[in-house]
């Protein structure tokens, strides 16, 4: 499977969910509402607001009381594998509680009563739902005396490298070929 994990990268200004590849539809929430995502469970306190934009001009603001609301999407197909990242904040207080679900599995991050943080990108490799047709990334959320900030989403096929792995890899290649050769004039 697969789990998230956290890096920082401040990215204000223009929608870094709008990359190449990204499977999510309406990723960074910039219809100004939930168009394509399915919401669920405890609703109340849940929109789309400009206050909560980490890129773009939007962002989800997620402060259900009580219970868990839940957003979740299909994406992809019977790939194998699939780069998943978003950025998230909290305004802190408890109780809260925040994770997220491919496919039905907890992949993290697993967050009960977190203190307040700064927009934080979590992102991983996931492995696709082999034979469904689709995978599906549920966020669940709750935030009793304050709100999350969720925005930018994306989901990538894994299987096309990004330029930049693609250089790497040519120079790993260009080492190794330069390796060989010596050891077989040697």
């Amino acid at each position: 499977m697969g789990a998230l994990a956290v890096m920082t990268s401040p990215a204000w200004g223009t929608d870094i969910c709008q990359v190449p590849g990204n499977l999510v539809q309406n990723c960074g929430f910039e219809t100004g509402d939930f168009t394509s995502w399915l919401q669920s469970g405890n609703t109340g306190f849940t929109s789309v607001s400009t206050f909560y934009a980490f890129s773009g001009n939007y962002g989800a603001q997620l402060g259900p009381v009580g219970s868990d609301g839940f957003l979740s999407q299909f994406v992809g197909d019977n790939s194998t594998q699939y780069f998943v990242s978003f950025a998230l904040y909290n305004d802190g207080g408890a109780p809260n509680d925040f994770t997220v679900y491919w496919n039905g599995t907890d992949v993290g991050p697993d967050l009960v009563d977190a203190a307040n943080f700064s927009y934080t990108e979590f992102s991983g490799i996931l492995s696709g739902n082999s034979g469904a047709g689709s995978n599906e990334i549920t966020f669940a959320f709750r935030q009793d005396p304050s709100y999350w900030g969720l925005d930018s989403v994306v989901v990538r096929n894994n299987a096309v490298p990004e330029p930049a792995s693609l250089m790497l890899l040519g120079a790993g290649l260009l080492g190794l070929g330069g390796l060989i050769r010596r050891k077989l004039t040697q």
